[in-house]
């Protein structure tokens, strides 16, 4: 399975994920790392915002919703929109496949 995401230049890359794994993690441990830090510097625990992706509209409903934290988070980051996530806050299922995510300059 396989999430299309798009860093913070704009270069789209497919990366391959495990059910269960954080949407954050799955894109920390991709090749892509290196080039988009900074990124999840709280280690996936929901107490910073470098992990703020913009999730594609089609999949926005498929996502659990957003817990308190997450929303105090991306209270104070910048380039909030609807489909704003704290990608750490996220859990891939099968039904993301495709999914296209774009990560946010946001420290």
């Amino acid at each position: 399975m396989k999430v299309l995401v798009t860093d913070k230049k704009g270069d789209e890359h497919e990366i391959e994920f495990t059910e269960g794994d954080s949407l954050a993690s799955t894109i920390f441990y991709s090749p892509i790392s290196v080039e988009i830090q900074p990124f999840a510097i709280c280690f996936f625990n929901c107490s910073c915002r470098t992990c703020h992706v913009h999730i594609e509209d089609s999949y926005v409903d498929r996502l659990p919703h957003r817990e308190e934290n997450e929303e105090l988070m991306l209270y104070t980051a910048t380039h909030v929109e609807q489909n704003s996530r704290l990608s750490c806050q996220i859990r891939m299922t099968k039904e993301m496949d495709g999914m296209k995510v774009a990560i946010q300059e946001d420290w």
